[in-house]
């Protein structure tokens, strides 16, 4: 059993498809069927169940998985170690895309190089954190509280910031007009409507009414907007449309202000770290992790 077999049982086990995952890794259906079969010959026990022309990976198929996510880890990263600078490296970052944009700036200039090929996959941080244990991405940008509902053992992370959500309008927006002359009561900008995501940036999940940390039972908003699109709903705040209540670092990053309210001190918080799989080995990604632990 080699290796690159192990790579592809691993694909597979992602897609449950011979075509597709025969496709993407740019071999026959026949030469995957062949070593699915040989493996599970070698194992003396299938993998995956034969439900039609389909494949369902099964108790035992899950169970190899996990122990192949982890002898490929530990085979790429002992492999870098010894390879050299100048080898190919291949880095496959992934997380809510919220986050990727504000943190990648951070990590970028630590891995970037004509030797590296960087792929960045936006993904909400149940699938990001699932992308790591399979071994579909060796890093994930998550907050620390997708962490705590996981099976974190097996990772480590490094702090990579916290974000305070506060209320943000457009430099135009009546409300940021109003407090360059005199203080804000909540009231004021109650007034106004407000955009929000149809569910979290970070997890995807449907929290509260507008999903982005308001309590809205104690203090209820006009939610005039309502966006699956973090980006849109950024674009209807950056227009003067509407109140957001957003990370401070879209603020910055978006060109928009925010607003101070004299009566109103809830603030929610949010840390966020970069998490990967450690490796015995010395590789690019334990490399990585030192050089952004002493930055």
């Amino acid at each position: 059993m080699h290796f690159d077999d192990l790579k592809k049982l691993l694909h597979l086990a992602s897609t449950q498809n011979i075509q597709v995952t025969a496709a993407q890794l740019n071999i026959t259906s026949g030469a995957l069927s062949k070593t699915l079969k040989k493996t599970e010959q070698q194992l003396n026990i299938q993998l995956f169940d034969r439900v039609g022309r389909n494949l369902k990976i099964n108790p035992h198929g899950e169970k190899f998985m996990v122990y192949a996510a982890k002898l490929v880890h530990e085979y790429q990263q002992m492999c870098s170690e010894f390879v050299g600078k100048n080898a190919k490296q291949v880095a496959n970052i992934t997380g809510p895309a919220v986050l990727l944009n504000y943190c990648l700036s951070d990590i970028l200039p630590y891995l970037s190089g004509s030797h590296t090929e960087i792929n960045i996959q936006a993904a909400y941080e149940g699938e990001a954190l699932n992308k790591l244990a399979k071994n579909q991405a060796n890093i994930a940008i998550v907050t620390d509280e997708a962490l705590s509902d996981a099976a974190s053992t097996a990772y480590e992370k490094i702090s990579l910031g916290t974000t305070i959500f506060q209320l943000a309008v457009s430099s135009k927006h009546p409300s940021y007009v109003k407090s360059l002359s005199t203080p804000l009561m909540l009231d004021d900008v109650l007034a106004f409507p407000f955009a929000c995501p149809v569910s979290s940036p970070f997890c995807g999940i449907t929290r509260g009414l507008g999903s982005d940390g308001w309590l809205d039972d104690k203090n209820p908003r006009k939610i005039a907007f309502r966006s699956d699109d973090y980006n849109a709903m950024l674009m209807l705040i950056q227009q003067g449309h509407a109140v957001g209540y957003i990370p401070d670092f879209a603020i910055v990053s978006n060109g928009l202000k925010s607003l101070e309210i004299k009566d109103f001190a809830y603030d929610y918080e949010e840390s966020f770290s970069f998490v990967f799989k450690p490796s015995e080995a010395h590789g690019w990604l334990n490399a990585l992790a030192d050089k952004l632990q002493h930055k």
